[in-house]
């Protein structure tokens, strides 16, 4: 089609088409100088009346106009505009030319309300389910936390002692850090249950508990990065990373001391009063001195332990180190 063929059309015909909002504006006077039928319906007839005072009831050019920038860049811009009666309008501003050389402002305003409400119930949505998938991984967290601890003492049980140890000899192994382990058995612990009933050996075995935890900043004996767990019983682990065999025997030594000292809490009292003394016997075993694995370093503390016993229990004694095989088949 030949461009004399090509359909005509008047351009305000065009603009009265649209249902948008269409006010063409002089920036220089911030004067409406066209209004397509939208326009008009919307806001009046304002023609030569300054655009901030009829479409926005601003007594001055409006903080999120960016008429001025459009003119500058010779570029289209926009603004999103938040209305008090919880409405929005996309503003967008567009320069163009006169006949006469002059720049004037084609202003285009769109209801983005319903658009606007379903974005913020689309992020209430993402949030919520966000939030959800928070507690769902909290709740997982405990959980996992919950099967790897023990009910009463609240330390990690002998399950997962027995897995951190496996762990924790493999990587002491790989960097040749020092590992050690104590192992803490009450002293005359049936005696206790068999005079003053096994609730007051309960808050015996609570009391361990949060001297041994590392989280009880208040009594805690063990480090961060310490593991202490409910062996089984009234035998207790603390296993020490880091840790040499002196630094394990000073340790030991804390600890001894630490349960003589039980029957002073309040949660105890009642024990106190009936001339009972609360003593352990704590066996000593360092990897990779006195055992090359985690088994064998069991072994070795729990022997230790016997050992004290043995020696008249309330003391601590180091496990026999290992005799090392012979390089050479005799």
């Amino acid at each position: 089609m030949a461009a004399s063929d090509a359909p005509r059309y008047d351009p305000r015909a065009l603009l009265n088409s649209q249902p948008v909002i269409i006010t063409v504006i002089d920036p220089v006077t911030h004067k409406a100088v066209f209004q397509n039928s939208s326009s008009l319906s919307k806001f009046g007839d304002i023609s030569n009346q300054s655009c901030h005072e009829k479409i926005a009831g601003c007594a001055a050019p409006c903080e999120f106009c960016k008429m001025p920038d459009a003119v500058a860049q010779q570029h289209p811009t926009a603004s999103e505009v938040p209305l008090p009666n919880d409405e929005y309008l996309l503003v967008q501003w567009a320069p163009v030319a006169t006949e006469e050389g002059a720049v004037h402002v084609v202003e285009t305003i769109t209801d983005i309300t319903a658009y606007k409400r379903q974005q913020s119930q689309t992020e209430q949505l993402v949030k919520r389910l966000s939030d959800t998938n928070r507690e769902l991984l909290h709740t997982n967290e405990q959980l996992r936390d919950q099967s790897s601890r023990d009910s009463l003492t609240g330390l990690f049980n002998h399950s997962y002692f027995q897995q951190a140890l496996t762990q924790m000899c493999a990587r002491s192994a790989r960097s040749a850090r020092p590992l050690s382990l104590l192992f803490i058995d009450l002293d005359n612990f049936k005696n206790i249950n068999d005079t003053y009933g096994h609730a007051a050996g309960d808050q015996v075995l609570k009391e361990m508990g949060w001297l041994l935890d590392s989280h009880q900043a208040a009594r805690r004996l063990a480090r961060a990065g310490d593991i202490a767990a409910r062996y089984g019983g009234e035998e207790f682990a603390l296993i020490l990373p880091d840790t040499s065999m002196e630094g394990a025997l000073s340790a030991a030594e804390r600890v001894r001391h630490r349960v003589t000292t039980l029957l002073l809490l309040p949660e105890l009292a009642p024990l106190a009063k009936r001339d009972l003394s609360l003593t352990c016997s704590i066996g000593v075993a360092s990897f990779p001195i006195h055992a090359t694995n985690a088994s064998g370093l069991v072994a070795a503390a729990d022997a230790a332990v016997y050992v004290a016993k043995r020696s008249g229990k309330n003391c601590v004694r180091m496990a026999t180190p290992v005799t090392p095989k012979p390089l050479v088949r005799s």
